[in-house]
């Protein structure tokens, strides 16, 4: 199965409203061979939140976050297989910066602070 990377970037601006009612802007990259293993990607951030969503061709997908208020990293991994797959990430990434709904299975850590 290969999935269909230029999904990612119709999906997100299909939100555009979503995203600007959240104060995010969306950065969309093109798709990049990454040898032999193609992904793209879209960053995207506001005032509060820095986040990215990396696709694979696989399916493989990354949703990396962090909370810029206290340095918090909310990431997790995904395998889709189809676009509502990618619509449920999106829905989760929606989540968490609207509602600080963590999605179930991902991987919350705080980088330290500077030293007192």
């Amino acid at each position: 199965m290969t999935f269909p990377l230029e999904a990612l970037s119709t999906a997100v601006a299909a939100r555009a409203g979503t995203w600007a009612g959240l104060g995010m802007r969306q950065h969309p990259c093109s798709i990049q061979p990454n040898h032999g293993k193609a992904v793209v990607v879209t960053e995207f951030e506001s005032a509060t939140w820095l986040a990215a969503i990396m696709v694979w061709d696989t399916g493989e997908a990354e949703l990396t976050t962090v909370r810029l208020a206290d340095d918090t990293m909310v990431n997790r991994h995904y395998d889709l297989i189809n676009h509502d797959d990618l619509e449920r990430l999106l829905d989760k990434l929606t989540a968490l910066i609207a509602d600080d709904r963590v999605p179930e299975a991902a991987l919350v850590s705080q980088t330290p602070g500077p030293p007192a």
